[in-house]
């Protein structure tokens, strides 16, 4: 029974990030606005239904893997090691690595094939206003949940609530400048170097105007 189970999960993923990656690629080579759910499933060889069963929009197709940024920026604050403050935590996370789940950090972009592949996905989403709208929207959503994760540990939702907006903000600010970097093709080095000049700054000026963070 567990062998069967695990083999219809693995079944599933694997539907999952075939229908993933046939949307990025169509998604870049076409544009998001031209290419159609209906074009994805026939691509994919699924069927539409298949696809909505996976993904609820199709925005949802490009930001496939927001859920996982945002778990592993909830679990740095929530399992960090008890003499980290909480702000370091979440710095570590967004300065020291590309995307925040991937532990190789900054390495794949020294690979021109994923360099190249990373730049043209920032480019679709660029040229597209719906994609940009569907970025913030996720972004303000994981604010509330970033929140949640700062009154516990401030006891005071109204400050809480100002530290994750900031944060998203921050967020914001490091996506656009990782982004810009990469659209003027600046080298490897270069981009991780403005990436971390933004994030240490903006964990730095957080740090100083919440300095009773982490004094439960």
């Amino acid at each position: 029974m567990e062998d069967s189970v695990g083999l219809r999960q693995s079944n599933k993923a694997r539907t999952r990030l075939s229908i993933s990656d046939t949307a990025t690629r169509l998604f870049i080579e076409h544009g998001f606005e031209h290419v159609t759910v209906a074009q994805i499933a026939e691509a994919a060889r699924v069927s539409v239904k298949t696809v909505f069963n996976y993904f609820p929009s199709k925005e949802d197709l490009f930001f496939d893997r927001a859920d996982e940024v945002r778990d592993v920026l909830l679990a740095a604050l929530r399992d960090r090691p008890a003499d980290l403050p909480m702000l370091e935590s979440l710095r570590t996370v967004l300065a020291d690595r590309l995307v925040p789940f991937d532990a190789d950090g900054w390495r794949g972009l020294r690979n021109p094939e994923r360099y190249e592949g990373f730049r043209s996905f920032i480019g679709a989403e660029y040229a597209s206003p719906i994609l940009q709208a569907r970025r913030l929207a996720i972004m303000e959503e994981w604010g509330e949940q970033l929140g949640a994760v700062f009154a516990q540990e401030l006891r005071d939702r109204r400050a809480a609530a100002v530290l994750a907006a900031m944060t998203v903000a921050l967020l914001v600010l490091r996506e656009r400048e990782l982004a810009q970097a990469m659209l003027d093709r600046a080298g490897p080095r270069t981009v991780e170097r403005r990436v971390r000049a933004v994030v240490d700054e903006g964990f730095e000026r957080l740090a100083r105007a919440f300095p009773d963070l982490d004094r439960r």
